[in-house]
């Protein structure tokens, strides 16, 4: 992953929650010169193997926050020299200092991560209390679901569902 969004700099939003990362070795310059990133999403990031993290967030001098969970360890790391180098918005448990930038400020409780927590809930959704509309195939309106393939309106949402 060494360099995998360097340079990006016209990079604003990012979704790494896909990423798998527990064989990763080198995250050196990841996301370095990401200079429009504000928020970043690394609390899926399992980085027990990794060993080095030198200049993985270096520049990125729009980034405010890095949001983390316990997953994301240095344990391992034996680079990580100007790790959080010329963040200067970076805000985590403790606000930025230009003196503190190598790994040891990589955690949420005395470092630039914010903690986040998981909570069980990937998206909240809004009830709808809109009646549901019917329809075959054919888009002829039913009176109640019928069996086959229906389509069910309600609100905005448009859904297909099978009737057995």
């Amino acid at each position: 992953m060494n360099g995998m969004f360097s340079n990006c700099s016209a990079l604003t939003t990012l979704d790494l929650s896909s990423f798998e990362t527990q064989n990763v070795t080198d995250m050196s310059r990841m996301f370095k010169d990401c200079s429009a990133l504000t928020t970043l999403d690394v609390s899926n990031f399992d980085t027990q193997n990794v060993t080095d993290m030198s200049r993985m967030f270096k520049s990125c001098s729009a980034l405010t926050t890095i949001y983390a969970s316990d997953k994301f360890v240095t344990t391992a790391c034996e680079e990580a020299e100007n790790m959080f180098a010329e963040c200067a918005n970076l805000v985590g448990a403790v606000p930025y200092d230009e003196n503190k930038v190598g790994k040891e400020m990589a955690n949420y409780t005395t470092g630039y991560f914010t903690d986040k927590a998981a909570t069980g809930i990937d998206a909240p959704t809004v009830s709808d209390d809109t009646a549901a509309e019917y329809y075959d195939l054919q888009g002829r309106r039913l009176n109640a679901p019928q069996k086959g393939v229906n389509i069910v309106k309600r609100g905005k949402k448009t859904t297909k569902i099978l009737v057995k």
